[in-house]
């Protein structure tokens, strides 16, 4: 799903809406969107062509057009391609048979020696891999405390259930709206209480250079365990660093009141590898065009999905009751 094949990613999500009606669903629009790659496959905006197949097939229209307006699958596929990221999956088609990988589109021979060593308990020599064995990016990596396997901080439990992961802006009104009016009641009900574990990833707006200063600031604080301090500062003193000519310089000021080392925090920020770190979170929310932070996906095993901002207790309960 990449730039030569823009509607990859959206046929990705309709199928996968196909997919929360019926397992018949899935497999029925999966046909026919690889029958019909040449109708769709350049098209501006291929939904409406989508929402005719599912016609055609017989799914819930309606739900399936809700489903794929408001792109309620988009955290799901984003999941799923960084789980085949970690498992070494650089291209398509790829496939697993067990622990076996086979890459490309490969002729039947191959599938059917593999299948083979596979039925014979067969295992293929290790390789080395980043992250351990059935574990995915957004799992609490224990050599990092605080942190998951693909790098975002996080907070609560490490084995929470839910995996709730969170798109922010230091710099929106919206979202402070939502730190301050919403998120208590989330952070006493499901965070503190082991049930969720809160994953950030930073979408400052593209056009507000302070608001992508400020994320950068807040994981340089991370770097010395003050990424939660910083965190609830920016929010309190948006107004004040918003506005300032040296944003760095003002938050700056904060690191030092909080007691964190501020040579290191300037080290930090000339190194560079926060700033990576926040472009390529940008990129991700931007890739997938989200709406303006905040934005929320929650996740338990393999399921789960977008959750509005205004509506996380609800769909935080649904996710637990199944």
């Amino acid at each position: 799903m990449d730039s030569l094949h823009p509607n990859a990613r959206p046929a990705a999500e309709a199928v996968t809406c196909a997919g929360k009606q019926s397992a018949a669903g899935f497999w029925a629009l999966h046909d026919r969107i690889f029958e019909t790659v040449s109708e769709w496959g350049s098209q501006p905006d291929p939904k409406d062509t989508f929402k005719g197949y599912a016609a055609e097939l017989g799914l819930d229209t309606a739900a399936f057009a809700a489903c794929v307006d408001t792109r309620e699958t988009a955290g799901q596929v984003q999941v799923e391609l960084e789980r085949g990221a970690a498992a070494g999956v650089g291209g398509t088609p790829a496939f697993f048979v067990n622990d076996w990988f086979v890459s490309g589109a490969q002729p039947f021979e191959a599938f059917q020696q593999v299948i083979e060593k596979a039925l014979r308990g067969e295992h293929p020599a290790p390789t080395p891999t980043p992250l351990p064995p059935g574990a995915t990016p957004f799992d609490a990596d224990p050599s990092r405390p605080g942190y998951t396997y693909g790098g975002d901080v996080y907070r609560g439990s490490p084995d929470a259930a839910i995996s709730l992961v969170g798109f922010i802006d230091f710099q929106s009104p919206e979202n402070l709206a939502h730190v301050q009016d919403v998120w208590p009641a989330i952070e006493k009900d499901y965070i503190e209480t082991g049930l969720a574990r809160f994953i950030v990833k930073h979408y400052p707006a593209p056009d507000q250079v302070s608001a992508f200063q400020a994320s950068i600031a807040a994981e340089c604080a991370g770097q010395q365990g003050g990424f939660w301090d910083l965190y609830d500062v920016l929010f309190e003193k948006q107004g004040e660093w918003s506005q300032a000519e040296d944003v760095f310089g003002t938050i700056q000021g904060y690191v030092v009141d909080l007691g964190l080392d501020g040579d290191g925090f300037s080290a930090c920020l000339d190194e560079g590898t926060a700033e990576e770190k926040v472009s390529q979170d940008l990129g991700v929310a931007m890739q997938n065009q989200f709406p303006p932070a905040p934005q929320f996906f929650a996740f338990m095993g393999e399921g789960g999905g977008y959750a509005p901002a205004d509506q996380l207790a609800e769909t935080l309960d649904g996710i637990l009751a199944q």
